[in-house]
Formats: structure tokens, sequence, C-alpha cells
């Protein structure tokens, strides 16, 4: 079908959609005023986000870009509407400032200066509609495209006349679940995304139908997802099952929060019930995996690799709006929680293990720590859109966080070594090397997983072969302080490993004595394994490094490592420089591995099943299996 026919095709369609909405809509139109209002007041008030965000904020910044079209229509000098690209597109911000300069409109109080910023508004939506621009990224066009001009329509409606508003409802149509049943394929954040394009096309129409259809595919990703979306430990998962608090699942609750504000006073509202799992993944998932404004850069995905990605501080006008909302479960606790990202307040939360992504945190005021497991049906670290082509290292089970401040790991991505990455064994591999594997994204690793939680201890266990590297990796953890243990480590080349402890923003100073080293508040100590080196460099970097979609822009600083050559096993602790906890390793080979934790209690996990001595008495374990005695 060509472009031509497609847009007279979809012109007829909502030609009918509003049709039918004079006919069937009537009943409901109180309501979908009332959303229009919800969405005109929450973006002129800056209490609801708008969709995109515009690089040029001031009106007459904005107009001395503008240039005018053969068709007496505006565009913008600086932008390549050429440009292709499919990660930070520079077409879409003709939209973006469009959509700024269409709100600076409505907040005008000059009626000539008001009557300027209206015309240009008015010829920037033109030239984009006659345009039609579009990119390879389906993202744009069905999804980032519609919610923008959705937004622009609503708020300029009254000065539209009734050929441009069909013509702007087509395009946002694109992003709409009543007009392409096939955008129902996706969940998750951008499920939560269509719905917000599908009701502002309900709002721009006056087509109630396509709102309801909206808010029920809202209703059904807000339920517990068997693949994707919220789970039932907390967790959110995106791009199949794989571990997404940060990047969608934050993306998520963005979503969620400016669609609870938009249906505010409506029959659409939704219910405490149908709430419920988003406060357990707000306050179970998210807030445990926070320290202080501060999210793991192990739950967010391919974002990690994005400028200021790890700081949480933009979710807290969507949590406080989440907690205001009247059938918000735990809405006093969510306020607490924005409060806390908001004074980078650190919290005493202990030991949490989620039992879904196989993922263990251990999450204290001067301490936390995490530790991803594994599981034979899970994805690990993603590489799309030329974003984090580096994570091979961070693509299988083992790897860790460990901060003090919260400050050891923002942004440090230019100057970080990947082929040392926290928790694992690997060779030692360049940017090129690392780069070259491009087969990790959507890869399973079978092996042997087990894990088991008893009153403020856990151990989570994992046998498997990363391609040429096999080991088993068992990490011991209690509600302030962990060991882990590795044993059985080969590599079919022979060639030379290393296990990497930590790598992070150096803290200005560190003591070590022998294999025990202090640093940024930090104890560790290698209990067996070889000899410790602590590392330190002044180092420079791109952050096109391990995201190609950015600028050259380069950082430096001085980075931390601290690391031993891998002699086939191991064993090392580590917790805050103020906790004294006393592990005893019982048992560590590639088939068992064991220890008595600080308050006596033995914890085991068994690769294969069989059986150990201690102090007198014997301890069994089935194959795949971990204890706490």
């Amino acid at each position: 079908m060509t472009g031509t026919l497609q847009k007279i095709l979809s012109l007829i369609l909502v030609t009918i959609m509003i049709g039918l909405s004079s006919v069937f809509g009537v009943a409901t139109k109180p309501d979908i005023e009332t959303i229009a209002d919800n969405i005109t007041a929450g973006l002129l008030s800056g209490t609801m986000s708008t969709f995109g965000s515009a690089d040029l904020y001031g009106a007459d910044e904005i107009l001395s870009l503008v240039s005018y079209d053969d068709d007496g229509n505006c565009f913008f000098d600086d932008i390549d509407y050429s440009d292709k690209s499919q990660a930070m597109w520079p077409a879409a911000k003709h939209l973006n400032r469009t959509e700024r300069l269409a709100i600076i409109y409505n907040l005008e109080q000059d009626a000539s200066r008001k009557e300027e910023y209206r015309s240009f508004v008015i010829k920037l939506t033109d030239h984009w509609i006659k345009n039609d621009y579009q990119n390879p990224n389906w993202w744009y066009n069905k999804l980032s495209n519609p919610n923008v001009l959705g937004e622009i329509g609503i708020l300029m409606k009254s000065d539209l006349n009734a050929d441009q508003l069909k013509k702007l409802s087509v395009l946002v149509g694109r992003g709409c679940f009543s007009l392409d049943p096939l955008l129902r394929i996706y969940t998750g954040a951008n499920a939560v995304d269509i719905a917000m394009s599908s009701v502002k096309f309900g709002v721009l129409t006056g087509n109630s139908l396509c709102v309801k259809t909206a808010l029920q595919i809202v209703s059904n990703e807000l339920d517990y997802g068997l693949i994707e979306g919220i789970k039932k430990d907390g967790t959110f998962f995106q791009h199949g099952k794989r571990l997404y608090m940060g990047g969608y699942g934050v993306e998520f609750i963005k979503g969620v929060s400016n669609v609870v504000a938009m249906i505010d006073g409506t029959k659409y509202a939704f219910s405490e019930n149908q709430l419920k799992p988003l406060s357990e993944f707000i306050l179970t998932g998210l807030r445990k995996m926070s320290f202080g404004s501060t999210l793991d850069p192990l739950v967010m995905g391919r974002s990690v690799s994005r400028i200021n990605a790890q700081p949480l501080m933009g979710i807290v006008p969507d949590l406080i709006r989440l907690a205001n909302t009247e059938n918000m479960p735990k809405k006093n606790e969510i306020m607490e929680y924005a409060q806390s990202v908001a004074s980078n307040t650190k919290q005493n939360y202990g030991l949490h293990y989620y039992d879904e992504a196989n993922f263990l945190v251990v999450n204290n005021e001067d301490f936390y720590f995490s530790f991803l497991g594994g599981s034979s049906t899970m994805f690990y670290s993603e590489t799309t859109n030329n974003e984090n082509i580096l994570s091979y290292n961070s693509s299988f089970p083992g790897v860790t966080t460990i901060m003090h401040t919260g400050n050891e790991l923002t942004n440090i991505s230019p100057l970080y070594d990947y082929s040392l990455v926290p928790g694992t064994t690997s060779v030692y591999e360049s940017d090129e090397e690392l780069a070259a594997h491009t087969n990790h994204t959507y890869r399973l690793l079978p092996g042997v997983y087990s894990s088991s939680v008893s009153d403020g201890a856990a151990v989570v266990s994992f046998n498997v072969r990363h391609e040429k590297i096999t080991t088993t990796v068992s990490c011991f953890a209690t509600d302030n302080a962990v060991i882990l243990l590795g044993a059985g480590i080969k590599n079919s080349d022979g060639r030379q490993m290393y296990t990497t402890i930590d790598q992070s923003y150096f803290a200005g100073s560190f003591t070590q004595e022998g294999n025990k080293v202090v640093h940024n508040g930090i104890k560790y100590e290698l209990l067996q394994g070889g000899a410790l080196s602590a590392h330190l460099e002044h180092r420079s970097g791109s952050w096109r490094r391990n995201n190609l979609t950015l600028e050259d822009i380069f950082e430096q600083g001085d980075v931390f490592t601290l690391f031993f050559v891998n002699s086939g096993s191991y064993a090392y602790s580590i917790m805050s420089e103020t906790t004294d906890a006393d592990f005893e390793v019982i048992v560590n080979t590639e088939k068992i591995q064991a220890l008595k934790l600080p308050d006596g209690r033995i914890a085991a996990a068994f690769i294969n099943a069989g059986s150990f001595d201690y102090n007198g008495q014997t301890y069994c374990g089935q194959a795949g299996k971990a204890y706490i005695f």
C-alpha cells in the first residue's frame, strides 16, 4: 500500500470514527471533556509532563530558529529532517518545540504576543502534517509522534479548523489501539504509552470507545504479567523475561501516573484493586532497589548507557501524583518513598530476594549490595538500537552492585572497563572484542540455579557454562553482609581469567593489608583464591564507547578497581566498614558450596546431590537445591 493511499484510507477511517462518536459518544461526552480539561490543565501547570522534552524552553529561543517553507509554513533551521537516526531522532525536536510553544501560547496574557505564538504553532503543525516525517524505528511513528501530536492537538483544538483537526487526528490515530489492532502485541511501558495516545485520539475525535478500549488495556497491564510487566514479587519485566526496573519500569510508572491524572474525576478512574500491583511494584520492588535517589544500575537495562539515567529525581512528581490518587493503595508509603528520593535519604530495608527475577538485594543506610542470580528462562543485558554495546560481560549471572554513598557509579559509563564487571569472572577483552559479541541480548543460559531464603539470610547459586567459561558461584547474604564463593571455574581456551570484586569512582583513599581492602566505607576480604589487587587509574573516555546514539562527549575521573587473577576457586566477603560479620567457609567445590553464617546457621547450595560433614553433623541436599539449615 502506497503512502498516499494509506493516508487517504486513514483519513476516511478517522472521518468515520468522528461520525460514530457523534452517534454513540453523547453519553460519555462530559467524561471526554473532563479528560481534555485534565490534560490541558496538567500540561499548562507542569503537573503532567509532556511526552517529549524540548531542548529549548524560551519562546524567543524557539522562534529564533524558525524559517518558512514554500507553503508559508514553518520549520527549524537547525534540524536535519532527512536524518533517520533510530535513537535521538533530530526531527522529533520539531514536535517537542511546537508543543512547548503551544504551552507558552496558552499561558500568554499579552494579546499580540499570544496571537504571534498561535500563528507559529499552527504553521509548525501544518508543516509536520504536510511532510509527515517518519522514522525507521516504529517507536517514533506509533508511539512518540502520536502522543506529542495528540497533546498539541488538545492544547490547540479550539484554534484548529475542521480540516486541520482531521488531518492531525490521522497522525495521532497511528498510535490508537482501535485503529490499529496490531498495536495490541505491545506490553508493559509500551502498551501504556500507546494507550495514552489512544486516549488523546479519543479526546480529539470525541470517540469514547477509543478511550474505553485504551483504558481497558492499561487495566490489563496493571495486573500481574505472565511474561512481561509487573510480577508478583514486585519486579518489572520488559522485552521478554528481563528485569527492567529502570528504563521501561520507570517509564511504566510515569505513563500510568499520567493516565491516572487524565481520567481523574471520570467514571474511568481505576479502583484500588486495579492499582494494587502497581503499589507493590513501587514499594516492594523499586523502593528496595533504590539507594537514596540512586537506582541500582543492574536493573536499568540498556538505559544504563545513557547520560544521567541512574538518578531517580525525575520520578518524584509521578510518585506524588500517585500518592494523591484517591484509590491508590498504601499512598502514605508511596509519598514517603517520593520524599526519600527527593531528599536522597537512605533507608534500612535489609535483605530482600525477588524469586521471579532471581535477584538479591541488601539495602541499608550505609551499604547497598545486589546480586543478579540466574535462570535458564531469563534474559540478561540488552543491546538494542546501538545502546549498551559493551555489555557482554553483564549478560550472564553473578553480576553485582556495591554502593556506600550512591554516587559510585553515576555516569561512569565513559570511564568504565567493561571487561572487569563486578561479580564476574572473565578473560580480558578490549572494547572492540566486547562489542563483537552480538549474540547475547536474547540468549538463554541453561544451567543449575537454586536459592533459599529464611529469617534474614539467603543463598543464591548457579552452575552455568557461558560460552568458553564454566563456573559455579553462590552468594550467601545476611541483612548487612555478603560472601561469594566460586569453584570449578574453567576456560576451555586456557586463557587467564580475572574475577572482579568492584569497579567504581575513587573515593579519595583506600587501605590495604594483605587481602583486606577498605575503600569508600566498604570492607572487602579475599578469603580464598590468590592475591587481591587494588588498582587506581585516572581515565578519560567518550559516552559513545557504550552508546553509539550519543555524541563524542568526553569525561574524565579516577576509577578504583578491585580484582584478582582467578585460580579456579575463590571466596570473598563484602560489608560496610563498620560491620563485623564472621563467615566460615565449610565446602567450596563445583558440586557443593557451604558455609556457616554469622548467627551460626549453616547455608549450602548443592549443584549435585550429596552431603558434607561439619562439627560432627552430616548435611544432605538434593541436586539443584539450596538450604539454610
